[in-house]
């Protein structure tokens, strides 16, 4: 999800700038699409669901503020925040917490509403309500909701919108991972799981890399950036409470700075 903008000095080299930019974007979209469907780490339901199979206890300090959502006023607020929730919601489902999931649904579809991403809220209202009981079915559920999302998004060209709806998800799900690590700190399987998913930055890392000088991405390309080394370290030895302290004060100053 990247673009390119270039200052050509003459019309057909602003009219080729804005064609290959709207093809990058277009190929970039598909892939961010299949990354995330695709994500083997606690951005997915499924890993969610791994990590509470682990035995890892429920955190309710981990998840964002309902009350937050009325802050959230810009397109940049409002886009980051539907992933946080989108991964809040994924938290809730995966430890059947019926009263949390049916408000972060809420909360989640008005944000669609807010940013143009016309899914059918009666509809996915409805399934929601009629497989509050079923976990299974709530979690396809879920993976239908974040699909038909990043669909619209891609349709519709809102390339930023998308990224930042990435980035967001992503952030909540390592901020996640880093609050449940004192209740997971001799669980190894659980520190894999949290490290597959923290790799994955360098993946939007290259999403960013030609919009790192733009305002709405250049904090985030840093902090990205400054995690690479960190998670590198981490690898190498997971039984390292420090190494793995040093990607947690980064994701904390990320989440802190969307939420």
């Amino acid at each position: 999800m990247s673009s390119i903008l270039l200052v050509a000095c003459s019309n057909d080299g602003n009219k080729k700038t804005k064609d290959a930019a709207s093809e990058i974007d277009d190929v970039s979209i598909s892939q961010i699409i299949e990354d995330f469907e695709n994500i083997p780490t606690p951005t997915s339901i499924d890993l969610m669901k791994m990590v509470n199979n682990l035995g890892v206890s429920y955190v309710f300090e981990a998840t964002n503020s309902l009350a937050n959502q009325e802050s959230y006023l810009s397109t940049k607020q409002k886009a980051l925040n539907l992933g946080v929730y989108s991964a809040d919601l994924s938290y809730e489902v995966a430890y059947q917490r019926k009263a949390e999931t049916e408000e972060y649904l809420k909360c989640i579809l008005g944000l669609a509403s807010d940013l143009n991403i016309s899914i059918d809220a009666s509809k996915i209202s409805d399934k929601f309500q009629n497989n509050i009981n079923n976990v299974e079915e709530l979690t396809s559920v879920v993976k239908d909701l974040f699909k038909d999302s990043q669909y619209i998004l891609n349709q519709t060209s809102q390339t930023e919108t998308a990224l930042l709806f990435l980035i967001g998800s992503w952030v909540e799900s390592a901020y996640i991972c880093v609050t449940a690590s004192d209740l997971a700190s001799n669980n190894m399987e659980f520190i894999k799981v949290a490290v597959s998913h923290f790799e994955y930055s360098s993946t939007i890392l290259k999403y960013l890399e030609s919009r790192k000088d733009s305002s709405d991405f250049s904090e985030f390309y840093e902090n990205l950036n400054n995690l690479q080394e960190p998670i590198e370290a981490l690898k190498a030895d997971m039984n390292n409470l420090e190494k793995f302290e040093a990607v947690s004060g980064i994701v904390k100053k990320m989440r802190n700075a969307i939420v």
